[in-house]
């Protein structure tokens, strides 16, 4: 079950890892509070002290049992280990109670906004009691907004029990870790027989049936050379497959501008490692072989679902310190 706490605080006051916020409800109980107390001194009413005493009272009494709701309560989560920007995927919560003999009521657990705006979690999962000693399992819908590495730090508990004047939150460390991976579009997907210069586009490297042998043009792969033919003729001559079957490309990917050697700006960079994502996932889903290639590193051939995603983790990552 998910729901929200839904209130607005007049009053916030934090210590350590405690936040305790006043609700209009508490609010209005305080300042009723305030005008019994003003009430009892100006007229000596014995009356008036007995309800100021239980006033406070309930205020003492409601510290003591929202403090032992969540004294004792740990929070596990668990994530996908790579997401698809914009598809829903659970998020698994499993909230114990360690407490020996005191159960734990009107939990609300909850996770703070992405300063980033990388990802969505809806509201809060809630859970009615815990009794000691046991857990309860929870799920929340997470949605991916952009792509990047994604470290969940921190979670919020929070209880408003037993009279909703105060809402007391415990905020709890965490570190859970995903991965938004590139947006896939739809593409113009490249045929076998268009090549282009490294760096500046895709090469076609080989299909199942050979088609005819050709001369060698630059940006031909070393790999696609006949060198029987090569041998007689005295000039390299390159193997051309015809289009049905498995074909290989390479995308390559260059984010630094040639004319200034700094990286390209923000939204260049995401339309290229769009694209190339995009390009990467449908060759693949074609039954291409792919290979990545950077400035810096490159990675191999393949055309499986481990070497896809090996290639969108890698795009996922782009832009990104190791550990941001």
């Amino acid at each position: 079950m998910s729901k929200k706490l839904n209130y607005k605080p007049i009053f916030t006051l934090s210590y350590l890892n405690r936040t305790l916020q006043v609700t209009r409800e508490g609010g209005g109980f305080i300042f009723l509070l305030f005008g019994v107390g003003i009430g009892a001194i100006n007229t000596g009413n014995n009356l008036l002290y007995l309800v100021l005493a239980m006033c406070c009272s309930f205020i003492a009494v409601s510290g003591v049992l929202s403090e032992q709701t969540l004294k004792e309560v740990s929070v596990q989560v668990s994530l996908p280990k790579a997401m698809y920007p914009e598809d829903p995927y659970p998020l698994h919560l499993k909230i114990t109670n360690e407490k020996k003999t005191i159960p734990s009521y009107s939990l609300y657990v909850e996770f703070p906004k992405d300063p980033m705006g990388r990802y969505h979690i809806e509201q809060a999962a809630y859970t009615y009691q815990i009794p000691s000693q046991s857990s309860v399992d929870k799920s929340l819908i997470i949605v991916g907004l952009k792509r990047g590495p994604v470290l969940l730090k921190t979670v919020h508990l929070k209880t408003s029990f037993p009279f909703g004047f105060f809402v007391k939150i415990k905020t709890l460390p965490i570190a859970v870790e995903t991965l938004i991976l590139p947006i896939i579009k739809n593409v113009a997907l490249p045929s076998p027989t268009e090549y282009s210069e490294e760096g500046e586009g895709i090469i076609g490297l080989a299909g199942d049936d050979l088609h005819s042998i050709r001369e060698y043009q630059l940006g031909d792969p070393m790999a696609a050379v006949h060198w029987k033919s090569s041998a007689k003729t005295g000039s390299l001559r390159v193997k051309e497959f015809s289009r049905g079957g498995l074909h290989s490309y390479t995308l390559f990917l260059n984010i630094i501008d040639p004319k200034t050697n700094v990286g390209v700006g923000p939204v260049t960079l995401e339309t290229r490692i769009t694209e190339t994502a995009s390009l990467a996932y449908h060759l693949i889903r074609r039954g291409d072989e792919v290979s990545l290639k950077t400035p810096e590193m490159q990675i191999p051939s393949g055309n499986t679902e481990s070497h896809l995603e090996h290639i969108l983790k890698y795009l996922a990552r782009v832009g990104y310190e190791p550990r941001e």
